[in-house]
């Protein structure tokens, strides 16, 4: 979708998936992480032309920073790098204490489908993506 958006042709898209895990015992909401068991994953999908990455997205979940394997995980937030022509190598924190993270941290990701609610109702009949979505904010009020 990103490459459509901006008119670069692909090739193929490929995607491949990954885990850590916890060298020690770690306690989190849902119970506790026995060492050895996985306590993180990574996902990345990369958009190819002429045999090489042209576009990459990679995401990590993670249930703790103290992992068996050498991932850039930090306490919170998210790492965005875009290289090219103007790289940008932006760190952005969630500035909530780890014990309401649980409770904060779906507004991160729901809040803007929530938000489309109104406009989805309005729009005609059909699949819509994030491309063909008006820039989306809270309608306060």
């Amino acid at each position: 979708m990103v490459a459509d958006t901006l008119s670069i042709p692909l090739d193929s898209v490929e995607a491949e998936g990954e885990v850590a895990t916890a060298p020690r015992p770690v306690h989190i909401a849902a119970g506790t992480l026995r060492p050895d068991t996985v306590a993180a994953q990574r996902i990345t999908v990369s958009g190819l032309r002429g045999g090489r990455p042209l576009l990459r997205f990679r995401a990590t979940w993670y249930c703790t920073t103290d992992l068996d394997r050498a991932w850039d995980v930090r306490a919170t937030g998210w790492h965005v790098t875009v290289d090219g022509d103007a790289p940008l190598d932006v760190d952005l924190r969630f500035p909530v204490p780890l014990d309401r993270m649980a409770a904060m941290s779906p507004s991160y990701t729901a809040n803007r489908a929530v938000n489309a609610v109104p406009i989805l109702c309005e729009a005609s009949p059909g699949i819509r993506s994030t491309a063909d979505l008006p820039h989306i904010v809270a309608r306060l009020g």
